[in-house]
Order: C-alpha cells, then sequence, then structure tokens
C-alpha cells in the first residue's frame, strides 16, 4: 500500500518509507509490463480486424467475426498475427514505464508534500502520478503502434519490429514513428488518470 493509500493518525505520522527502494519500483514496473504485454498480444486478432474495418469499412463491413473470415481467406490465419512483435513490445514497455511511473511520481509526492498533507490531496496526487507516467509511457509506445498499424494496414509492410522501424524511418524520417502521438495522448491520458483515481479509492 503506498502512503497515499494510508489511512488513521498512526499510519499518516509512521509511513514505512523504507520500503519504497529500487526494487518496489522494478517490481511494479515488470508487473505492469508483463500484463500489459500479454493482454495486447493475446487480444491481437481482434485489433488486426478492428484496424481493417476502420481502414477500410466498405471492403470490411461484415463485423467482427465476418470481417475476421475475410481477412483469413484472403490471406491466411498468419494475418491475425500482423504486428504482434510490435503489439507485445509496445505494451511491455508502456506498461512498465505506466506503473513503475505511477508509484514513484506518486511516493514522490507523498514525500514532498508530507504524509498528512498527501493524504488530504490522495486524489490530486493519483491523477497527477498517472498522467505524467502514462505521457512519458506513450512515448515510448507511440513508435511501436505506429508500426503495429502499418504491419496490420499493408500486408507488403516489412515484417519484425526493427525491420519497421528502419522502413519508416528511412522513408518518412523519425517523426513517421510519432505521427500518431497527439491522438494517443488523448486517448490514453485521460483513461489511465480515470483508471488510476478509480483503483485509489477503491483500496481505500
Amino acid at each position: 500500500m503506498s502512503p497515499t493509500q494510508q489511512h488513521g493518525d498512526d499510519a499518516v505520522h509512521h509511513a514505512n518509507w523504507s520500503k519504497y527502494n529500487f526494487m518496489y519500483y522494478v517490481k511494479g514496473a515488470a508487473a505492469g509490463g508483463i500484463c500489459c504485454s500479454v493482454t495486447h498480444a493475446a487480444l491481437c486478432p481482434v485489433d488486426v480486424v478492428k484496424t481493417r474495418i476502420q481502414l477500410d469499412p466498405a471492403k470490411y463491413s461484415k463485423g467482427l467475426i465476418g470481417s475476421g473470415r475475410q481477412i483469413v481467406a484472403a490471406e491466411g490465419v498468419g494475418a491475425l498475427a500482423s504486428g504482434l512483435g510490435a503489439t507485445a513490445a509496445g505494451y511491455f514497455v508502456q506498461g512498465w514505464f505506466k506503473f513503475g511511473g505511477v508509484e514513484f511520481f506518486k511516493v514522490n509526492f507523498a514525500k514532498q508534500l508530507g504524509e498528512r498533507r498527501a493524504w488530504d490531496n490522495r486524489t490530486s496526487i493519483y491523477l497527477a502520478s498517472s498522467a505524467m507516467a502514462e505521457f512519458i509511457a506513450d512515448l515510448f509506445l507511440c513508435p511501436l503502434e505506429a508500426i503495429r498499424i502499418k504491419s496490420v494496414a499493408d500486408p507488403a509492410f516489412p515484417k519484425g519490429v526493427a525491420g519497421g522501424i528502419s522502413h519508416v524511418v528511412s522513408t518518412q524520417g523519425v517523426a513517421g514513428l510519432y505521427a500518431g502521438l497527439g491522438p494517443i495522448l488523448f486517448k490514453q491520458v485521460p483513461y489511465t488518470m480515470a483508471k488510476f483515481a478509480v483503483q485509489g479509492k477503491a483500496a481505500e
């Protein structure tokens, strides 16, 4: 339990700061990275179909299942794994910085404010910590998400994360890897802020 989730006079004045060491943050980051990577990778086929529908709704107009069958019939079942490497890698890095970052910022805000003020302002700490962590995480996610989308949209796009990044940089420059940063931030930051604020309240 983080210091912002401790309550009562004894807890407020006697938080055990020593447990918030380097390994505490590494464990939180690793858990977040693994969970985000596994869950997003498992849903890769759904993401492939969804992206194809968004890119060409006239062609893929049969819903999730029907469009999935259409892709398999035209390109083989392997097409449903398009962008799998970029998805797994991207969301591992995102989860690492998001969950590790939230804990880092949350604990350090609490230290700076003092335990009583941190408890009184815990919701603001949840919101600020999650927004900062998600912003950093999305800077690492965006290039890999760009590769995932291009892999799904174009079957001829180079396979593999390294090949995809090299191709985009050589044809569009580094800026091509961050073309979708704005929409990602507008989607992910509010979602993450709400998620951790609700989680913090639920933990109380």
